[in-house]
């Protein structure tokens, strides 16, 4: 009874060690304004750490002491080898473009009939015209875009 009430009392201090070890990655973990790679391994480091330290701690008796040193020592390495592949990331990542899309801008000319363009020609004056907008009045542009907005389903 002595002996299985020892084995019990020893495997409850290993469960709360392992607990306590899992709360203290996490909050490392946690807290850090960090990358997606770094995080992740800082959480794979302390639980790789935890296991080898349980298993290397039970050989000399002090389970929890192991686990609990491994899965600090393997927070900081794997946080570190994430650390790297996130700064290889940003190093590798294609910069962004700072061409801005000008919404105002609409080519009236692709969405006019023949017909429109034809009066639209007559009224400027000119055979060749570059910007309708330019000619169109504000009711001719309302009834154009409304036009296409039907024909998307708008």
């Amino acid at each position: 009874m002595n002996n299985t009430l020892l084995t019990n009392l020893r495997r409850k201090k290993h469960v709360a060690g392992l607990l306590a070890l899992i709360a203290f990655s996490l909050l490392l973990t946690g807290c850090a304004t960090s990358g997606h790679h770094e995080r992740k391994g800082a959480v794979a480091g302390a639980a790789t750490g935890a296991l080898l330290g349980a298993i290397i701690g039970n050989q000399s008796g002090e389970e929890g002491e192991g686990a609990a040193i491994g899965a600090v020592a393997g927070a900081i390495v794997g946080r570190e080898i994430g650390r790297s592949k996130d700064q290889a990331d940003m190093r590798n990542a294609r910069p962004r473009s700072t061409e801005v899309y000008d919404a105002t801008r609409v080519d009236y000319g692709a969405m006019m009939t023949e017909d429109e363009k034809r009066r639209v020609r007559e009224r400027a004056g000119k055979d060749e015209i570059n910007d309708w907008g330019y000619y169109l009045t504000s009711d001719e542009k309302r009834r154009i875009l409304d036009r296409a907005d039907q024909a998307i389903g708008l």
